[in-house]
Order: C-alpha cells, then structure tokens, then sequence
C-alpha cells in the first residue's frame, strides 16, 4: 500500500503541470432513476438464420461460456430480430428450399437497393423460412445460456387491404405452446418508419402499424403461457430526425401503441463506413443521445401511461459497425457512456447490436473470442445496480465524465460503484471526496495505449479467456480515493467498506 501512494504522489508530481484534477461527488439521499435488473441486454441478427448461424455454434462450450458471463445475477435479454425477420416465415416442414419470393423486385429502385446490401451485405430482400427444429434449438440455447428471448416477427406479410397477415405468427405461437417454450416477449417489424429503404413503394404508416401491433396484442392474449411479460415496439430509427419522430409519436397514440409495454427506438452515433477513431473519442459525438433520449421519453410521457423507454437495438456505429474501430479498445468509450447516460435517462433496457455478427459485436466474427466490449460489460453487469444516483464533477467536462450506481447485488447494501472515463490525450487526477479507506479499482487501458487493439488492459494486465469454459478473474487493486486516470482510459470503483447511501438500502 505504502508503494502505491508514492506511485500515486509521483504521478502526481510528474504531470501536475499538463493534467488538470477533478473532483467527483454524488448525493446519497435520493434516486434519481431506476432502471431493470436486466438493463444490459444483447441482439442476434435474424439475418444470421440464413447463414445457418455462420460461425456461431450454440453448443459450443466457448459460446455457453460466454453467453453465461453476461448474466452474473439475473437472465440477459437476447433480441432476435432486424431487417430480416421482416423476410422470415416460420415453417414446421424441414424443407426449406422452396423458391424464395422477392419483395416487388421490380419496383425496387437501384440506389435503394444498394444502400439496403452496403447497410448490411448478409441481408437481401428474398423471403426466407425458420424450420422447428432451428426453433426449438434457440429455445436450447437461450435456456441454456440464461437469456430470455424477444422475438421480432413479419409485419411485411400483409393482406390485400394492406393490414398485418397475423397466420404465420399464430402458427409459430401454438407451436411454441405446445412445446411448453417460455418467451420474455415480442416485436413486431424492424424500422417500419424506413421501410423506404427496402422498397420506395412500400409504406407502412404509423397508424396501420398501430393497428398491426393492437391485432397482436390481442392475439397474444389467447396464448397466456407464451405471451411473456414485454411488447415493444415501433422500434424506428433514432429520434433525430422530425419524420422519425413523428412517426413514433403517431405510432404512441394509436390504439396499438397504448398496448406496447416497452417503447423503443434505434440508435447509432456514427456511418460506419467512415467513422473515424477521433469520432469515437469525440465528447460531442456522444453528447448527441442525450436530446434523443429526452425526446423519446416526452413523448411516452404525453400518452398518459407510466412506461420507460427501451433502446431496442444499439451501438456505436451503423452499416454492421466500423471495422477496425467498433471491435476494438476505442468503442468502450461509446458503449460505456451510452449505458451511463441512458441510465441516467430512465432508459429501462438496452439492447446491444450485437451479441455476435457485424463488426460491432461482442464476439469476433470469425474465432468468437470475446471482443474488448465484451469485458466491460461483464464488468458493468457484475459492479453496477439499477439504482441510478446524481453525479457531479468539477470542474465540468465533457471530457472527463463520471456515472454513479448503487453497487451491484453482489455487494453490501449502501455500497455505490462510480464509473466514468478519461477522453483527452494527457492523464488526469481525481478525488472522490465521499469516500474513505481502500476501493476497488477497476481500471481498463488499451495495451500499448493503441486504441485499435483488439484487447483491453485490466489494471495492466491483457484479458482473455483461460479456456473455452472459464473466464479470467476480474480482479480488482485497492486504492484510495484518489485516482490517476491515464489518457483514454476507464474505470469501475466501488466503495463497499461502509453504507454510502441509504437511499441503496433496500426497504
């Protein structure tokens, strides 16, 4: 200990000149948000049933390992949806090379299609089928795994009068009855509000969809045992844009949109195919979700019914995420901020694009070895409560910024976990002046301070799996509350020696 003060005391001394110090405090005695135990959640693309999950093996000891470290105290939610699951039918014949249909190829204009196969190349616009068998071995997996599923299904299959053809969903209901599945909810279409894209004469407006979402609402009464408890929807695109807006405040207050338990809405910081390592280091760029979370959640105030906003599919950058950047050390800054400020938001559940497939994964597309996001947040998962508290730093900064939680279930009562990042390019020093005695510091760095690695650094040491069913100990170092953060660089700390808050007593 008395060697880490005077490593502390020199780094002190040796950048006091280029580094600016910070103090960060929180108030004890009130929550300001609280979101649910299963807030961190994943995806899995529907795209990736046509590639036969591609290099994703569901009994692979690897993958259960992996799957299982995201859930240290409660289930994962797991999305199973996206551009293609409005492509997918659900067959009980296990033969599924009957000709494919193509949505009005004729009418489908080049540019449209073009940027729809850049977006993301695995997807195309041919209807594809789920056999039962390829159901029955995600309900294996989920339930082995400890995820709990949503399933997003068609509203592309329309009927004549262009409303929802419900036939295909009640057909994979009572399948899913009869084999006694349990669900933790649905979905209903992918982005309808951008459907343009797809197609320039497809058009499903919000209040149709409206309509589609109360016919399922309805029809999910009549399965009780494989309702689950969640309904979300209309899952547009981010709320950046008016017509996005108005088409999820139209959907909102649509008979249907009364029915949705869970409002969500899509969001990525930045074009994929040219986003730069500046960008994901950028205090602005993240900035830019907080007016879309404030949008979202007056808009589900105005309905008049008490429901909190779910991000239904999230990452850092659009078009299957950036390569090189996404899967690499540098996205942890976007990631771990997005669950700060949402968080802080009353964001109840986010979802992250994805578990596995695309550039922005958890996992490597190719060997599944766990992405550097990944570790953090098994991290968040096992450190952080959904207990949010009001955090401020000083001096203010949009560079150096700082999230407070009452502490994970695995920690004393009145313990707090504050967690936060360094964006500048020089080391600064901070105080948390509430807290007393030893910490434990979770401190994560880029090896060899390249922000393109393909690791992460915990408190100096490169992490990686041990074997295919063992992760490594996330060990922490203790440390006082004082605190030299390195350039672009993060941390966990929790305080757990004494009640820090009544208000994370439980009661």
């Amino acid at each position: 200990m008395i060697e880490y003060m005077y490593i502390v005391i020199f780094l002190i001394l040796i950048t006091g000149c280029e580094s600016n110090a910070f103090s960060v405090t929180f108030d004890p005695k009130s929550i300001i948000s609280t979101t649910s135990k299963q807030f961190v959640g994943v995806t899995l693309d529907t795209g990736l049933l046509r590639v036969r999950w591609d290099k994703l093996d569901f009994r692979s000891p690897k993958v259960l390992t992996l799957a299982k470290g995201l859930s240290p105290y409660s289930k994962t939610y797991v999305r199973l949806g996206g551009t293609a699951a409005d492509f997918c039918t659900f067959t009980l014949s296990n033969n599924t090379s009957r000709n494919a249909k193509k949505l009005h190829p004729g009418r489908l204009s080049e540019d449209d299609l073009l940027f729809h196969l850049k977006r993301n190349k695995h997807k195309n616009l041919t209807e594809f089928f789920m056999t039962g068998i390829t159901w029955d071995e995600i309900h294996e997996f989920v339930q082995e795994a400890k995820l709990d599923l949503i399933f997003d299904l068609n509203v592309l299959k329309r009927t004549k009068d262009q409303k929802w053809n419900s036939t295909n969903a009640i057909e994979l209901l009572k399948y899913s009855q009869g084999r006694g599945y349990t669900m933790a909810g649905w979905e209903l279409g992918n982005e309808p509000n951008s459907f343009h894209h797809l197609n320039s004469s497809l058009n499903v407006t919000a209040e149709s969809l409206g309509g589609d979402f109360f016919q399922l609402s309805q029809i999910l009464n009549h399965f009780p045992e494989i309702k689950g408890s969640i309904l979300t929807g209309p899952s547009t695109t981010q709320l950046n844009k008016k017509p996005t807006i108005k088409y999820f405040s139209d959907f909102m207050a649509t008979e249907g949109g009364r029915e949705v338990t869970s409002p969500n809405f899509h969001q990525y910081y930045v074009n994929g195919r040219i986003a730069t390592v500046d960008d994901f280091t950028n205090s602005e760029v993240l900035d830019s979700l907080q007016d879309e979370l404030r949008t979202g959640n007056r808009i589900i105030e105005a309905t008049g019914r008490k429901r909190k906003l779910w991000l239904g599919e999230t990452s850092s950058a659009y078009g299957g995420g950036a390569d090189g950047l996404s899967d690499a050390y540098v996205a942890a800054f976007m990631w771990l901020d997005k669950l700060g400020i949402s968080a802080k938001n009353n964001v109840d559940v986010v979802l992250r694009q994805s578990f596995y497939g695309g550039k922005y994964a958890l996992l490597d597309a190719t060997t599944v070895d766990p992405n550097p996001d990944y570790w953090l947040t098994v991290l968040y998962k096992r450190l952080v409560g959904n207990k949010v508290l009001n955090v401020t730093s000083s001096p203010l900064s949009g560079d150096v910024r700082f999230y407070a939680h009452c502490s994970a279930e695995g920690f004393p009562q009145g313990s707090v976990t504050v967690y936060g990042m360094n964006l500048l390019s020089k080391g600064v020093n901070v105080t948390f002046p509430q807290f007393e005695g030893q910490l434990k510091i979770y401190l994560l760095s880029a090896p060899n301070q390249n922000l393109k690695s393909r690791f992460v650094n915990l408190n100096g040491i490169t992490l990686e799996m041990t074997s295919d069913t063992s992760l490594p100990e996330l060990t922490p170092r203790s440390g006082p509350n004082l605190l030299f953060l390195p350039p672009f660089s993060y941390v966990f700390i929790v305080a757990d020696n004494k009640i820090y808050s009544k208000s994370c007593l439980d009661t």
